[in-house]
């Protein structure tokens, strides 16, 4: 059985057919466009060509932001608020399509399917542009009033810190998101920055970031006291380093010694693949 996950992001849309071993046969991908129903003509179209090859299959989109019980969606990222998104994609394809805020999508991946499986209460992080994931508590993904999802990367680390898209100042994600470590490694690339800390250079940039990651996840760990933590995003594509450093330092920290010496700390399955693959788990009616 073939199944559609589409992931829109921030930056891209991505679309993928996916059988029933979860690898991704066709992928296509396209530039996020600026306006909500722009981003709709484009999801549809981009469904339409992998429909070509799968006709009939199922669809399932995962879709960057927060959506309220009217299937409106605000994202800072896409510039959209209380866009109803939901509606307008019913309307281009004349029929309802289960659609789910992405770091949900990602996390229901990895319980379904991946690091998380079988967990009870587990941990997704993704650090990429900004840091998403979310909390699995008792089985289930956990939410807010009205079923709104909780931003991890917005709690404060550094109060009165860097102003954040988000309205506030200080939030995590300023300091620990992927893109945060870019800052740091000027000149250098990200990339070139992980070779140099592979070769025993550059060690002071990296665990100055490693530092800014472990203060959020030490919250974390009092807060939920998790199974497992899984470390997924862009960032994690660098290999083995990032996710067994953070570990590391994890570690030594009095919140994993004391009190949660049981936390796994573990790359997440799906990477970059996660949302395409939550979006076929929102398909098939797991979220």
């Amino acid at each position: 059985m073939s199944i559609i996950g589409v992931d829109v992001g921030g930056t891209h849309i991505k679309t993928g057919i996916v059988q029933d071993d979860l690898k991704v046969r066709f992928r296509d991908e396209r530039p996020t466009p600026a306006a909500a129903q722009d981003i709709v003509n484009a999801v549809y179209e981009m469904v339409n060509m992998a429909w070509r090859r799968a006709p009939g299959a199922a669809v399932g989109i995962s879709f960057a932001g927060t959506w309220d019980n009217e299937g409106c969606v605000t994202a800072n990222q896409l510039r959209l608020k209380k866009a109803p998104v939901r509606q307008m994609l019913r309307d281009v394809f004349g029929r309802p399509v289960p659609v789910e805020n992405d770091a949900v999508c990602a996390l229901m991946a990895e319980h379904r399917y991946g690091a998380l499986k079988g967990c009870e209460t587990g941990i997704l992080l993704t650090l990429g542009t900004g840091i998403g994931g979310g909390v699995i508590a008792h089985g289930q993904p956990l939410r807010g009033h009205q079923g709104l999802h909780g931003e991890l990367g917005h709690m404060i680390t550094h109060p009165g810190g860097h102003p954040c898209g988000c309205g506030q100042k200080g939030c995590w994600e300023q300091y620990a998101a992927a893109r945060a470590l870019g800052l740091l490694a000027a000149p250098l690339t990200t990339r070139e920055l992980v070779d140099r800390v592979r070769k025993g250079e550059r060690s002071d940039v990296w665990q100055q970031y490693i530092c800014e990651v472990t203060v959020g996840i030490q919250s974390l760990l009092m807060i939920f006291m998790p199974e497992v933590i899984a470390i997924g995003g862009g960032l994690s594509n660098a290999g083995s380093i990032v996710v067994d450093t953070i570990r590391e330092a994890v570690e030594k920290t009095s919140a994993y010694r004391t009190y949660c010496p049981f936390t796994r700390v573990v790359p997440a399955s799906f990477r970059n693949d996660a949302g395409i693959i939550g979006a076929v788990a929102l398909a098939e009616g797991a979220i």
